[in-house]
This record gives C-alpha cells, sequence and structure tokens, in this order.
C-alpha cells in the first residue's frame, strides 16, 4: 500500500487526512530508479503552504500492481505514468484539439537538469492509433531554469494551435506563464512569456484562459506577498515581449479571496470564476468581472454559506446553451463533503443558487476539486478526489436531470489504486464526439505513489 499525506501544493487543495491504497498481494513489483531519499521507499517534497512550509511525505512499499477487474462502466487506462523518462503526478485535467489528440502536464518527472532528483514536471500529448492503443509523447521537459517548471493546471490553446500554461515554481520561484509552439516532430519550442515575482503582479498562477484574438487571462494565489489573489491578463506587445496588467485585486471587503479554478470567458469579454475563500460567509463566491472604459468591475453572482448550498468551490464554473452556469464545492452541503450546484441568471441580473447534488461519505464519492463537464443532452460530468465505496479512492460520476425531480446521480467508475487514485482533474473531462470521457489520476496505476494515469470511461 502507498500513503498520500495531507497539504496544499500551492494553489492545490490536497485532502485533510491520509490517503492509504492497498494493492492485492502476490503480483509483480515494476521497478524504476527514481534516486529517491532511500532505496525507493521515501520520497520528501516540501511544498508551500500560506505562510508556512508544509511537508509532504508520500510513502510506497515495494509492491506494484496489475489493473483491477473492469467495473460496471467501460473504463480503460489509455497510460500509466512514472515510467523511466516519463512525468508523474498529473494533478491537471486534459484538453484536445479538433483530431481529439489529449494534451495535459505532469508535475513531476522527466529529466529537468535543475531540479531536485530531475522533478521539474513535462507537457505531454497522448495520440490514438488504429489498433486502439494510444501512444505518450512529451512535448517539453521543464529544466528548473527560466522555466521555474512544476505545473499544476490545465493547458489551454489559441487559435493558433500553440499551447499556453502555467509552472507553480522551482526551488523558491513564484511561477511562470509559458507558450508551446508546434513543431513537425517532438519536442515543441518552449518560450517563457511572464516570470511572476510576489509583488504587485502576483505569484503562484492557476491556470490560464485565451480570448478569441489572442489576449491571456489567469488568477494568481499570491497577491504583494499576502495570499489575496489577483486577476492578471498578458498581451503580446511586440515579438519578444509580453506586457502584464492586474484588473482586480481580490479580497476587499465582502469580495472572495484565493481565487483558485480555471476562468470562462463569455462573448461579450465577461470573466467569470470562483474564489475558495470568503464573500459574504467565508464559503467562497461565484463573481464576475465586467470590462468598461474606466476599469473592470466586480460583481459577486454568488456567496456560500457552507449548509446547504455548500462551501470552498475550487474548479471555476461552465456555462449552458442557456446562460446557466453548474460548479461544484468542495466542502459544504447537507454531507458536508461538497455539492454539485447551478446558478439561473435573471431578468433583473441576479443570480438563483440550486443545489443539484450534495455528496456523502458512504458509498458515495466527495470532495470534488474537478469541474463539471456537459453533454448535449444536459447530463453532468466530473470527478470526486476521495470515495466511491469502501476503499475508493476517488470517482467518475454523471448527474443526469429528471423532469421537474432531482438530479440523479450515477457512479461511472470508482477507483480503488491500481486502477489510478485521487482524480484532481483540475479543470475538467474531456468528452468527444461518441460521448467517451477522458481525465487524469494524480496517482496510482502502475507505478503507484509516482505515478498516475489517463483514462476513459464510456458512459
Amino acid at each position: 500500500m502507498f500513503f498520500v499525506a495531507a497539504g496544499r501544493i500551492n494553489g492545490v487543495q490536497l485532502r485533510n487526512r491520509l490517503l492509504e491504497i492497498s494493492y492485492p498481494s502476490g503480483v509483480q513489483f515494476q521497478p524504476v530508479d527514481r534516486a529517491v531519499n532511500g532505496p525507493h521507499l521515501v520520497k520528501v517534497i516540501t511544498v508551500m503552504k500560506r505562510e508556512t512550509e508544509f511537508t509532504l511525505a508520500m510513502l510506497c512499499t515495494l509492491l506494484m500492481v496489475a489493473m483491477q477487474p473492469a467495473q460496471a462502466q467501460t473504463f480503460k487506462v489509455l497510460h500509466n505514468f512514472g515510467g523511466p523518462g516519463d512525468g508523474w503526478a498529473p494533478f491537471a485535467g486534459l484538453v484536445a484539439d479538433d483530431s481529439g489528440q489529449l494534451y495535459g502536464v505532469t508535475l513531476y518527472g522527466a529529466a529537468g537538469s535543475s531540479c531536485l532528483e530531475g522533478d521539474c514536471g513535462t507537457v505531454f500529448t497522448l495520440k490514438s492509433n488504429a489498433d486502439g492503443t494510444w501512444t505518450e509523447a512529451l512535448l517539453y521537459q521543464f529544466t528548473g531554469g527560466s522555466d521555474q517548471g512544476q505545473p499544476v493546471f490545465p493547458v489551454a490553446f489559441d487559435g493558433r494551435g500553440d499551447l499556453y500554461g502555467t509552472t507553480q515554481g522551482y526551488g523558491g520561484g513564484l511561477g511562470t506563464v509559458f507558450e508551446l509552439t508546434p513543431n513537425p516532430t517532438e519536442p515543441w519550442n518552449q518560450r517563457t512569456l511572464y516570470t511572476f515575482t510576489g509583488g504587485a503582479d502576483g505569484g503562484n498562477p492557476f491556470g490560464i484562459a485565451v480570448n478569441g484574438v489572442g489576449r491571456l487571462y489567469g488568477t494568481t494565489y499570491r497577491d504583494r506577498g499576502n495570499y489575496q489573489g489577483l486577476l492578471f491578463t498578458l498581451l503580446e506587445v511586440s515579438a519578444l515581449r509580453w506586457s502584464e496588467s492586474v484588473p482586480h485585486q481580490f479580497g476587499s471587503g465582502d469580495d472572495g479571496y484565493d481565487p483558485s479554478g480555471i476562468l470562462v470567458l463569455d462573448a461579450d469579454g465577461n470573466i467569470y470564476g470562483t474564489t475558495y475563500e470568503g464573500g459574504l460567509y467565508g464559503g467562497g463566491t461565484v463573481y464576475k468581472l465586467t470590462p468598461t472604459a474606466s476599469g473592470w468591475n466586480e460583481t459577486i453572482l454568488y456567496s456560500f454559506q457552507d449548509d446547504p448550498d455548500g462551501a470552498h468551490p475550487y474548479a471555476g464554473v461552465t456555462f449552458d446553451a442557456a446562460g446557466n452556469l453548474y460548479g461544484t464545492t468542495e466542502q459544504g452541503g447537507t454531507g458536508r463533503v461538497g455539492t454539485v450546484f447551478k446558478l439561473a441568471p435573471s431578468p433583473d441580473g441576479t443570480w438563483t443558487e440550486s443545489v443539484l447534488h450534495s455528496f456523502a461519505v458512504d458509498n458515495d464519492g466527495y470532495s470534488p476539486d474537478a469541474g463539471l463537464t456537459l453533454d448535449r443532452a444536459g447530463n453532468l460530468y466530473g470527478t470526486t478526489t476521495a470515495g466511491g465505496g469502501e476503499g475508493g479512492r476517488g470517482t467518475v460520476f454523471k448527474l443526469t436531470p429528471s423532469s421537474g425531480g432531482p438530479w440523479v446521480e450515477t457512479i461511472l467508475h470508482a477507483f480503488l489504486g491500481p486502477d489510478g487514485a485521487i482524480p484532481y482533474n483540475l479543470g475538467r473531462l474531456v468528452i468527444d464526439g461518441d460521448g467517451n470521457l477522458y481525465g487524469t489520476a494524480s496517482s496510482g496505476g502502475k507505478y503507484g505513489v509516482t505515478g498516475g494515469v489517463i483514462f476513459e470511461v464510456t458512459p
């Protein structure tokens, strides 16, 4: 078995308890020499949590495993992270290009030259083959130099096919925004567009959103040395320089703070997002930022109260075609372990919240950190980082609307460890034209705690 301790990697909220993943006996160990602190037994990673250092201890035994039998839904592991020369710990979810090729990042792994034990992280792609298998290729391996490394949040495409993302920073760095430009063959060309200082420009950025003209938007965890957070934009002013501006600083009065999650832009250029903390009741907010001639105006669409509406939304929100917003809270609700919520706009400009599902600890999943994905029929899909029955280490779930009644939850897959574990899947699940879902689990799989998987679920 292996254990993952609690904590927070800058903005990444880890569970406030130990998570234990058990493996069956009598299986073959897959040896991978990571030169970790001791003979493949213990790896200690020091990360920041607010003003103090927090130690994330990951311990594993020398037993690794084959896959568990398939569950009721069709579930496949497309790739096991953690092999020689590969990345590991894919906290972020995936994005897809027009051909269905998948892209993502790993927090650790590959052959960085300056990072402790080479764990600077990677950007990868996964492409399907004619025989039904999938092949991974590394588009970039972070070095721990000016690129800093350790990406946590999803990458985003612009209209030209370039990828943009953020790093959390290695060795005291406060993070970067980077661009990857395609080459006919891997690796891609990497360019660091901006390096955060932790001052007025912020530090430790979350994910990136790209508008139709190539302007980048994001939020940061730090703000002038504090931990309130800010919204930043980046605009290319020349072939060699991008300029940052700060339209909004969070945390004043009844404003939210700790603006986690992925931003969403509407057709009018308004920005929607969530804060993990703050608001009228301290449980976080959903906000809207509107561009005007004199700057950006913020509107708090909803402040969470904990029970029964939920608390601490981490993932951002998702629009449907009617303009409703959907999201998750990591905590709160009637079960106190998270909710799925809907915000519906009214003609007078107000928004009404309704709880579509409150998670429970028993056989349900709980503590969702991922956003939601909509299919054509209006069903919602997401992941939880824990639960799914005895021994469960997170779930993939579906919520189906019913006429005039409550939404119905279906657990599509419950993770046990050998098939992946703790699917933070920061961002949201990818859905293809056939309704297949693709995502990541941050650990588990063939290589255990220093692993993780990419999975496919057919509902």
